[in-house]
């Protein structure tokens, strides 16, 4: 396992990077890979030809979440001011941009007309960060219209057995993962206010995805509605592994532990795509070697895998190590990490997102910092 130090010294690195990219204003902002046809084959040309300004410059609240939780966790490692400055200004400049009415505009242009719930999630995750630090009354208000505006206006779909939050405010299939990281966040508005109302919906969300679970312990991605057919597997193992560090943190967040019966199986399938180069396999096609090969699906691997050593849950602790110093290997010289390699099997996307690098940068830092629950 690369020691503390090795972890904190990359992220500094990486943070330095982003900062010096991609930072302007308290908003990090910068190309993205994108959805259809972006994601499957221009993103390629962009990267061979990036010396062209293609325009692609996008804001996510989920690249602002990241971004504002690796920079709190910077600062509690290191005790540097900058960190905290750079968070608090971020967390203020997300909440800049939530509309009134308690939603983040989904950037991209195929999806421009939709209300995306985890912009909604992750805006409102960058806001409550620096609230717990800080207490701001301002911040939660604005985590709290977030919520409103998803319970109210995005809404849920009914199950055989418990409710999925839709994945936006036009209802497609049941996505799971949207229904776990919405309990999170539930969770941590509950913890932030001990207020009972945030609960309401949890207990349904996590009963759904539990009924959802596959025997190998994967949690399918869609499961198919009246809107959109069942699709079990899309990008696996980098899913599922976010899954597993969303339901580790809501089951330390409540009393219940609603959670915990997800984990053991979900983590033995998160094993299982592994390479043994200790990259994190695209999906279960490609579970033990082969396929494309993308920094941040490992360091999410990583990060998820360490957080089940720690609940002892009987994970391989060299597979922990492998995952880590795969990432390391892969960091460049000025701080940053290209996107992906082997796609398609010969082709690479060499562009810097940094949505996908402010991930990468909590999950460096994940075991550097604190216990549990604590990091986020």
């Amino acid at each position: 396992m690369p020691t503390r130090e090795d972890l904190i010294e990359s992220a500094e690195r990486l943070h330095f990077y982003l900062y010096r990219t991609h930072y302007t204003g308290g908003i990090l902002h910068g190309p993205d890979p994108g959805v259809r046809f972006n994601l499957r084959a221009w993103r390629f040309l962009k990267s061979a030809f990036y010396f062209v300004p293609w325009g692609d410059n996008y804001i996510f609240t989920q690249t602002q979440g990241y971004w504002v939780l690796g920079s709190w966790l910077l600062y509690d490692a290191t005790g540097d001011s900058r960190y905290r400055d750079i968070a608090v200004r971020s967390s203020e400049a997300t909440l800049a941009l939530e509309t009134e009415e308690g939603y983040w505009k989904y950037p991209l242009p195929e999806r421009r007309h939709l209300v995306a719930t985890l912009e909604g999630i992750w805006g409102g995750v960058a806001l409550l960060a620096t609230h717990h630090r800080e207490s701001r009354k301002d911040l939660l208000q604005g985590a709290v219209r977030a919520y409103d505006f998803m319970v109210n206006r995005i809404g849920f779909q009914g199950h055989t057995v418990g409710k999925a939050i839709n994945y936006f405010d036009k209802p497609r299939g049941k996505v799971t993962n949207n229904s776990v990281i919405a309990a999170w966040y539930f969770l941590r508005l509950w913890e932030a206010t001990r207020e009972e109302r945030y609960l309401e919906h949890v207990g349904a969300l996590l009963d759904f995805v539990t009924s959802a679970q596959l025997a190998t312990g994967e949690l399918p991605y869609i499961i198919g509605s009246q809107y959109e057919k069942a699709q079990p597997h899309y990008l696996c193992y980098q899913y599922n592994a976010f899954q597993f560090l969303h339901l580790a943190w809501s089951n330390s967040l409540k009393p219940g532990r609603w959670a915990e019966p997800l984990l053991p199986r979900l983590v033995r399938f998160l094993e299982t795509g592994v390479h043994s180069t200790g990259a994190c396999g695209k999906d279960c096609r490609h579970a033990r070697s082969g396929g494309p090969e993308v920094d941040y699906y490992t360091a999410a691997m990583a990060a998820a895998l360490h957080e089940g050593l720690r609940l002892r849950l009987d994970v391989r602790p060299e597979l922990v190590d492998a995952c880590y110093n795969r990432v390391l290997a892969h960091q460049r010289p000025d701080g940053g990490f290209n996107h992906s390699y082997h796609d398609y099997g010969f082709l690479s996307d060499l562009r810097s997102y940094p949505r996908y690098q402010a991930m990468t940068l909590f999950h460096l830092l994940y075991p550097a910092c604190g216990n549990g629950f604590e990091k986020a």
